[in-house]
């Protein structure tokens, strides 16, 4: 591939991810309680793998992205009907924490895009509300991937 193709492929990259962060789709996300998902019984062993489910879900950040293992994370992505192009496209290697409004912690995969977005706008032990893709359910708990995010319990999105 020359240089002049590989430039044109580069722009028209960054071209879709700025287009396609433009048009994010808050509506399609179902409001969900945090501490709802936390109670629903969990398999004891393996894990229920779902057709990726929009919620949006609010919480107290209690820890900013730290790297964590995603390997699982994207098997059941593939699994459930997500192009391996697009699972590939998308940096995906951190974790954050966030409490539920009855005190239970959580950790929540995060694109690293968002996890680099989140000190800038989210201090910790504030509210946040996380646009997130149910995945599966494990007995440690709901495998969550948070998509996007805005400050409080409010529908602006963030800056």
């Amino acid at each position: 591939m020359s240089h002049i193709s590989r430039a044109w492929t580069a722009v028209l990259f960054i071209l879709l991810c700025v287009s396609a962060a433009e048009a994010f789709d808050f509506s399609r996300y179902k409001a969900a309680d945090l501490d709802d998902l936390l109670q629903q019984q969990l398999p004891s062993s393996g894990a229920d793998i779902f057709p990726q489910i929009p919620l949006k879900i609010s919480g107290t950040l209690v820890a900013y992205g730290e790297t964590c293992q995603t390997g699982f994370l994207k098997k059941t992505m593939l699994m459930a009907g997500i192009p391996q192009q697009a699972i590939d496209s998308v940096a995906m290697t951190r974790c954050i924490r966030v409490r539920s409004a009855k005190g239970r912690e959580v950790r929540l995969y995060i694109q690293d895009v968002v996890a680099d977005a989140l000190p800038n706008e989210v201090a910790l032990g504030d509210i946040v509300t996380l646009f997130v893709l149910r995945l599966f359910a494990e007995a440690r708990g709901p495998g969550l991937l948070v998509n996007e995010f805005s400050v409080g319990h409010g529908k602006a999105t963030r800056k």
